[in-house]
């Protein structure tokens, strides 16, 4: 018990002298080490430290997000079979639309080619849509249809660029193959012209139309209405070109003419 007052009055005396001499007080250090670990276990024992229902995280009520799905597919499903029911106009425009959906193929090429073109290399994320089978990069072959109902009136030539379609007035102008409108303006000496890249890298040119319903970066399918045709020379003609690896090559080795 001596030494233990003497020992606090040791710690004092240090305490006053460092004050005198203008120190920062000395730390103090317990002589009970045991007494400073009690005193941390009754701290991490206590009940607001302990663990408890309000340190765990709330857990998120999906019933609510899963009633609205339930309601939306419920109805979707109704507005459905009563349009099957039905044999009005509408309806049947209707019941097309969803069959032709519903059977349709997703175009994964088309999309390919709107990210390469776009956004860079579909296949740096996306090998689906590579097209890659037994490490061979194999290109879809598109399907081709005439763009207008007419004859050759203009040959395609070495010097040239591409054909030319006689038709009749304001005949209508389709896609010749799936792909991506490009470009929708006037060039010299066709005037209005849409340009399509297709899913296989090919171009197709539809030059010297009266009117055009695509727009740039539209998708657009095979026989899908570009515009109508226009005049050339006072006759109804249609310029039509097919560009592969920045050439233009013969377009009737590819698509049928009368």
């Amino acid at each position: 018990m001596r030494e233990w007052a003497q020992g606090i009055r040791k710690r004092r005396e240090r305490q006053v002298r460092a004050i005198q001499q203008g120190q920062p007080p000395l730390p103090f250090r317990s002589s009970r080490p045991w007494a400073d670990r009690r005193d941390r276990w009754r701290e991490e024992s206590a009940p607001w430290n302990r663990p408890g229902w309000w340190a765990e995280e709330p857990k998120k009520n999906n019933t609510g997000r899963l009633l609205y799905q339930t309601f939306a597919a419920f109805l979707l499903l109704s507005f459905t079979y009563l349009v099957f029911q039905s044999d009005s106009t509408m309806s049947r425009r209707t019941q097309e639309w969803i069959s032709e959906a519903l059977h349709r193929d997703f175009n994964f090429a088309g999309v390919a080619e709107w990210y390469r073109t776009y956004a860079g290399n579909a296949e740096d994320f996306l090998p689906a849509f590579s097209g890659v089978t037994d490490n061979q990069s194999v290109k879809p072959t598109p399907s081709w249809y005439t763009p207008v109902k007419g004859k050759v009136a203009q040959p395609f030539a070495k010097d040239g660029r591409g054909v030319v379609i006689r038709s009749t007035n304001s005949a209508p102008v389709v896609a010749a193959s799936d792909g991506w409108v490009v470009f929708v303006g006037s060039k010299p000496g066709l005037g209005k012209t849409v340009v399509i890249r297709h899913t296989d890298g090919r171009e197709t040119w539809y030059g010297w139309l009266e009117t055009v319903r695509v727009r740039p970066k539209d998708w657009v399918t095979g026989k899908q209405l570009l515009g109508e045709i226009g005049q050339s020379g006072g006759r109804p003609l249609l310029y039509f070109a097919l560009r592969r690896n920045g050439t233009f090559v013969n377009p009737t080795e590819v698509i049928p003419f009368e």
